[in-house]
């Protein structure tokens, strides 16, 4: 009788040969697919050994904190580029903006492609993400329902185009490869002192007993960054933490341009990943407690950092990049 991760296999076999792929459909599908030779069967111990190591790294740490620390992607992102705008931007309030909403309305479109039945046009399913956030009433809702009809109609023109590039371009999505969405992963240290948490975009593929064969995809609606990649590496470091096993792959799929960029997850890379996090859990402590200066590294996000005009390291930058054209 053939194994779960056997028949996943064999139904990838059969669409790789499917005709009405197109061959950016099959380009992904080649890239996001781990053969069952190649997949890695980990240790039983490796979820104990790494929690007990991220516990050791930041035992010394955990005292200094009156409140829990919680830590996603986006603290980690910002401790390791501009402290100075982390700073800034903690201590201003959230506000909405066009691009987010346009990523959050995407994000729910393919969310709703996967569970639906029977399928649904792009256009469908903007509609449907749409009245489904408005009906919520959060501040999303709120900002949505701020807008003019003219604004509103753009950002589902836009959403819509980018989710037909996605059908277009990313390989459909099987029941047999156990498809999930927004998956959380939340991981608690110290007793609750230091929180690390994330949530995946997309998965397929699931671990059969020690074998890994989850794959952690991110959907993104911009450009490639290098940091993408210390996302995705923190997220195995949680799926490691929550099921025991590490995923197989990791993959960042650039909507706009239909193309995926994937990595083969090791030991080497889940230690290079709990290094940046208890390092960076210091550094946010450090900062929390006001027992640092913030650290100022200018770069791109100079144009729109709420303290770029008092930044002397941040103006040199904008200066500089306005004379050779820098993006």
């Amino acid at each position: 009788m053939a194994s779960v991760a056997q028949s996943g296999e064999m139904e990838v076999r059969d669409l790789v040969q499917d005709a009405s792929l197109t061959p950016a459909q099959r380009a992904t599908l080649e890239l996001i697919r781990l053969p069952n030779e190649e997949r890695i069967i980990h240790a039983s111990t490796l979820r104990a050994q790494i929690e007990f190591e991220l516990e050791k790294e930041t035992v010394d740490l955990v005292d200094r904190l009156e409140e829990p620390l919680w830590v996603s992607k986006r603290q980690l992102h910002a401790v390791n580029s501009c402290e100075a705008l982390y700073e800034a931007q903690e201590g201003e309030p959230f506000e909405w903006r066009v691009p987010m909403t346009r990523g959050q309305i995407f994000h729910k479109c393919v969310e709703l492609s996967v569970h639906l039945s029977p399928k649904r046009t792009a256009s469908e399913l903007v509609d449907a993400a749409v009245s489904g956030i408005i009906s919520r009433g959060d501040g999303l809702a709120e900002f949505l329902l701020g807008l003019s009809d003219v604004e509103r109609a753009e950002i589902r023109s836009e959403v819509a185009a980018l989710l037909q590039t996605f059908f277009d371009t990313f390989p459909p999505l099987r029941r047999a490869w156990h498809p999930t969405t927004e998956l959380p992963r939340k991981v608690s240290l110290h007793r609750g002192k230091i929180v690390l948490q994330g949530r995946f975009d997309l998965t397929v593929g699931r671990p059969e007993e020690l074998t890994a064969g989850r794959v952690l995809i991110e959907l993104k609606t911009g450009r490639s960054v290098p940091h993408h990649l210390d996302d995705l590496r923190f997220y195995a470091l949680l799926e490691t933490l929550v099921v025991g096993v590490p995923p197989a792959l990791l993959a960042s799929f650039y909507v706009d341009a239909g193309r995926v960029q994937v990595e083969t997850v090791d030991e080497d890379l889940l230690r290079a990943a709990m290094r940046r996090t208890t390092q960076s859990i210091e550094r946010l402590i450090e900062l929390r407690l006001g027992q640092t200066k913030a650290h100022k590294r200018p770069s791109g996000a100079c144009k729109w950092c709420p303290v770029a005009g008092s930044c002397a390291p941040g103006q040199a930058w904008l200066e500089e990049a306005a004379t050779r054209g820098a993006w």
